[in-house]
């Protein structure tokens, strides 16, 4: 059967004054219906946040400032990956002294060359925003410290006096305030995105920068690690999660997801099986560890045509909801906006911004307005909370493969008191939906806002498409096929006009 209704949109909230548009008209054929429970008295992880990798290259005294306002105000971001150089090869081996140190002279040089400077100025201006930002280290190393192959480190303290002169640099001179630290980046890969590092010498390399950090005064700075490519590796995570002495000194466990095409987003691994993702999350919380958080500072799609845009916003967020879903508290997006990455010599256009080349001018792409819809309505601190949908019919054999939720994923928030909800999906049903949604475990008292209903799709962008119907405590909206959608009592100060 083929399914069409008018988008029915009522009142905002029960009892809220006001119709915004009609309901829908006397004959209109009723939609899939199906009845969904976010339950705010059950919830799962604590939420970091979302954001984004940024790298200063464009920062062009000052000029990039208007566009990390739009990432932190518009679109949300409320972390920020900054990578200051792009290789791991700042520092000349040959400068290196006896001791293993290199001269406070030449470290100036460096630390006060254009390229680090403009680091400095956008860290600063990126946390005068109100966001959290970290540092991270990624690309290739100087051939003095590697194996035979060229790739694979070999001089574990030369690279952690590195990685840890930049921090220490940033904390002392510069006055820049962190307490999460990225010294690796994709090692399970190797180059150029960062030296290799075999999965025997993992603990190694930790322990090295750690313990260089606690000699320098930064034992306040934790690590994020090791922040490797796809697949998963437990082996590799293994050693650091056994290891009692890296308590403490790991505050994230992070990893990064790509695909190509719809890969890895099929029902059966969506919906029944558990996934790697989940299985690390398993790991970590029943390791000696289990206080560490679990981030995606890279997730994104691998389309490089430019021809696919909306695809690649929906395989994007997909990915997002996924992985939240499976225990991460914070997604990072690569990347920020379109720019010349310094490891590889490329111009790349992952960016949720599109970049003129010629002007330096940034404008959104699809994907930015679907990063939205979960970035904007989501905030730090705020917990991910049970959602259930139909229960199976107890008799079908086929239950698992006749259940309509195979197609739809729902994540559900809850903030730290329980007044405000946010529920975010997408549909891939060939039909629209309608979803009666249940919200329990709300505290009294004021309660939350009237809800909105925000949707992306092939013609939409993150528009807020009406009110929500309210009958009998369920909150109702209509979900076309292949859309990205938030129920949220958020409220935004300004908004696109309500769409009917």
């Amino acid at each position: 059967m083929r399914f069409r209704c008018s988008l029915a949109v009522a009142v905002l909230a029960a009892g809220a004054a006001g119709v915004l548009v009609p309901g829908p008209a006397a004959g209109d054929e009723v939609p899939l219906r199906l009845r969904i429970t976010l339950d705010a008295s059950k919830p799962l992880q604590r939420i970091d946040g979302f954001g984004v990798n940024v790298t200063p290259a464009q920062w062009r005294g000052g000029a990039l400032a208007p566009t990390l306002d739009r990432l932190v105000e518009d679109l949300g971001a409320s972390l920020v990956r900054l990578d200051c150089y792009g290789k791991a090869d700042w520092l000349d081996p040959a400068a290196r002294r006896p001791d293993g140190t290199w001269a406070p002279e030449y470290l100036a040089s460096v630390y006060r060359s254009r390229v680090f400077s403009d680091c400095w100025a956008t860290f600063r201006h990126l946390q005068e925003k109100g966001a959290e930002v970290h540092l991270n280290v990624s690309g290739r190393v100087p051939a003095a410290w590697t194996g035979p192959d060229g790739e694979t480190l070999a001089d574990l303290e030369a690279y952690a006096e590195m990685v840890v002169g930049l921090a220490r640099w940033a904390r002392e001179r510069e006055g820049l305030r962190f307490t999460l630290f990225a010294p690796f980046n994709e090692t399970n890969l190797g180059f150029p995105e960062g030296p290799r590092v075999r999965d025997e010498d993992v603990r190694a390399a930790v322990r090295a920068v750690a313990d260089k950090m606690a000699a320098a005064g930064l034992g306040d700075v934790t690590l994020a690690v090791m922040c490797d490519s796809p697949p998963v590796s437990l082996e590799r995570h293994r050693a650091l999660l056994d290891d009692p002495d890296l308590v403490g000194r790991i505050a994230v466990f992070s990893h990064h997801t790509y695909g190509d095409g719809d890969a890895g987003d099929g029902g059966g691994a969506w919906y029944e099986a558990e996934t790697p993702h989940a299985a690390l999350a398993r790991a970590v919380a029943e390791s000696r560890h289990a206080e560490a958080r679990l981030w995606m500072t890279e997730y994104g799609d691998l389309d490089q045509t430019g021809l696919i845009e909306w695809q690649f916003a929906w395989r994007s967020t997909r990915r997002l909801l996924g992985f939240l879903r499976d225990g991460f508290s914070a997604g990072i997006a690569w990347d920020a906006f379109d720019n010349l990455h310094e490891h590889d010599g490329a111009w790349a256009t992952y960016g949720l911004l599109a970049t003129d080349r010629e002007t330096g001018a940034h404008e959104p792409k699809k994907r930015y307005f679907a990063a939205k819809q979960v970035y904007r309505f989501v905030r730090p601190g705020w917990r991910r909370v049970v959602v259930s949908g139909p229960e199976r019919d107890p008799d079908d054999v086929y239950a698992a493969w006749h259940d309509p939720m195979r197609h739809l994923r729902l994540i559900g928030f809850a903030s730290a008191d329980r007044r405000e909800f946010t529920l975010v999906g997408t549909s891939r049903l060939e039909s629209d939906v309608q979803l009666d949604v249940e919200v329990k475990g709300l505290e009294p008292g004021e309660g939350p806002g009237p809800a909105s209903y925000y949707r992306t799709s092939r013609g939409e962008d993150c528009e807020r498409v009406g009110g929500v119907e309210v009958d009998e405590g369920l909150r109702r909206l209509v979900v076309p096929e292949r859309s990205i959608f938030t129920l949220t009592t958020v409220p935004v100060a300004v908004e696109t006009k309500p769409r009917p």
